[in-house]
């Protein structure tokens, strides 16, 4: 990891990383007071309460952030008024002695786990900068968007284009915190944060039913799987917001169920795919509670028809994605780097299918749900919803539980118990930083791209447009707030134009595009990617494709070159 870290040593100073530790900080203690004073009544912990009223808020202020644009206001003056009245009322509440409940040992090891997570999550996309493409800078243009006054639809999935009801919950949160803070920084900091909050609604959910297997819950799902902290790596934002809200739902299951609504609400708009499994997650969590009304000789006889009719359905329909992984050695492989803290979950269903009490069924239920909607995504009904492989991600927060409940029958005192923690800790640790690194040094954005970006917006140019040549130049409107040629959502280009100036950009059409843009200041920007490595394909390029080949034959008649650090900026005369 030290390589990483030297290598992208100038991203960052000590007061830049100061600033993401104290917008952490702030979404955090500002997302749970906007939630807080609706969960009064909450029956659960302290930790319970706690989590769940980040969940409340986060979903509070995505809500008020839309309805702010619905009525054509900017989203943040509804968002700041509840900010304000939530403190008033939890000051309010204070007062009178309200009373949260107190933190145990156990609470206060799992929050020490999640900060580890936030703070090596921070320090690690303050020193990388940023992904040098992806959705990461989609995401960051949405942002943009919202704060140059534009407006971002919502609509239902499956009615109307996909524009409108592409998930937009996570960039009407992020909304508010970048009205504070740059872009960029929202972008590294806010998935972190929210990702960080997810095992400890998990922690919470165990710790509700068998305080024994609860850390160990916490654990597994914050080190051990890498599709936690997947969504960092490919820019899944939407997804981790909604995953995060999932569970929040089925601890409001547990704590307080006037909750619920709030967050299946906010799953919908942060991200429909995860509403859908949320929804077979909870049914089939109250048809195996019900299946206690029921002689055991019934129980059974719908199992064992459940399971048929499963497998009748899929001998004539076989799941292409999973039979794919086991045909292909290279998929096995890395399906089984990914989920091989599986092995304990399989002995915990062993542990569950016996023992048959509330977790038991829970967290069985939660993972036959996710296995079936997977497995009908794959084979063609649900396809709808989503691939398989992203489908199957939420499959590790049960895995979790069930490998919590293989551990926690490991017999011995505090200290062993305590020494397995920290094994577990350490193991997830290096191995969260090995797959960090894997991506940083082919998808991570070059230094001398940051720095020539940076470079534009020191400039403070007026009226001012950028050709950008490929993905990595589309973080200048994110970040500099100048308008880009091949952006997903900045428009006003000839969509041509760009492949016009990468093929010859001194051809007579090429210059008369440049020229009709009508604009004081264009520039052309060559990314350091696309000198240095033309033709460069990086992870996800089937989404994305490889860095083009660019003809550099700018002449001096038509342009000027005025920053070659790597990275190249032409102004067009």
């Amino acid at each position: 990891m030290g390589k990483i870290f030297n290598r992208a040593l100038s991203f960052t100073t000590g007061d830049a990383l100061i600033s993401d530790m104290i917008l952490a900080a702030s979404a955090l203690l500002l997302t749970t007071t906007c939630g807080l004073p609706f969960l009064r009544s909450c029956r659960g912990r302290a930790l319970t309460r706690l989590s769940l009223s980040f969940a409340l808020g986060c979903v509070l202020l995505i809500i008020s952030g839309i309805a702010g644009g619905l009525i054509g206001v900017d989203p943040v003056i509804p968002q700041a008024a509840l900010l304000i009245i939530c403190a008033a009322a939890c000051g309010y509440e204070l007062h009178k002695g309200m009373d949260i409940g107190r933190l145990d040992g156990d609470d206060l090891v799992v929050i020490g786990i999640a900060a580890l997570y936030l703070i090596i999550g921070v320090v690690f996309f303050n020193r990388i900068a940023m992904w040098m493409s992806g959705d990461a800078v989609a995401h960051a243009e949405l942002i943009r968007t919202l704060l140059d006054g534009g407006k971002l639809p919502v609509g239902l999935p499956r009615v109307g284009s996909y524009w409108e009801y592409y998930p937009k919950g996570f960039h009407h949160y992020a909304y508010l915190w970048a009205r504070m803070f740059p872009v960029l920084d929202v972008i590294q900091v806010l998935p972190v944060v929210i990702t960080s909050v997810t095992p400890l609604l998990l922690y919470s959910i165990v710790r509700e039913m068998r305080a024994e297997a609860a850390m160990h819950a916490a654990v597994l799902a914050t080190f051990l799987f890498p599709a936690h902290y997947s969504h960092l790596i490919w820019g899944g934002y939407p997804t981790a917001t909604a995953e995060m809200l999932l569970v929040a739902s089925v601890l409001s299951c547990i704590a307080e169920m006037r909750a619920l609504p709030f967050m299946l609400l906010g799953a919908l708009l942060a991200h429909a795919r995860v509403l859908a499994i949320a929804i077979a997650v909870l049914s089939s969590w109250a048809a195996a509670s019900n299946l206690r009304r029921f002689r055991r000789i019934h129980q059974q006889i719908l199992l064992v028809s459940g399971v048929a009719a499963v497998a009748l359905y899929l001998i004539p329909h076989p799941p292409d994605y999973l039979i794919s992984v086991l045909s292909d050695r290279i998929q096995a492989s890395d399906f089984v780097a990914r989920w091989y803290p599986a092995i304990l979950a399989l002995l915990g269903s062993l542990v569950a299918l016996l023992r048959d009490d509330r977790l038991d069924r829970m967290a069985l239920s939660w993972a036959a749900a996710v296995i079936a909607v997977v497995l009908l995504a794959d084979s063609g009904p649900l396809s709808f919803i989503g691939t398989p492989d992203r489908l199957l991600l939420e499959l590790y927060l049960p895995l979790s539980i069930l490998g919590a409940l293989a551990l926690a029958r490991i017999d011995g005192d505090l200290r062993l118990r305590r020494a397995v923690h920290l094994s577990l800790i350490i193991l997830g640790v290096i191995s969260m930083m090995v797959v960090l690194e894997s991506y940083a040094g082919s998808w991570g954005m070059p230094r001398e791209d940051y720095e020539a970006i940076r470079w534009i917006q020191a400039q403070n140019l007026s009226d001012a447009v950028v050709v950008n040549l490929d993905e990595t130049g589309a973080w200048i409107y994110p970040i500099t707030g100048i308008r880009v040629a091949r952006g997903r959502f900045t428009g006003g280009f000839s969509y041509s134009l760009p492949d016009m100036v990468i093929r010859d950009p001194n051809d007579p059409a090429a210059l008369d595009a440049i020229e009709n843009l009508g604009r004081r200041n264009v520039l052309v920007y060559v990314s350091s990617v696309s000198i240095r490595s033309p033709g460069y394909v990086p992870p996800f390029a089937e989404h994305h494709g490889p860095y083009p080949r660019v003809n550099m034959s700018f002449s001096p008649e038509h342009y000027d070159l005025i920053y070659d650090r790597g990275a190249r900026i032409y102004r067009f005369r």
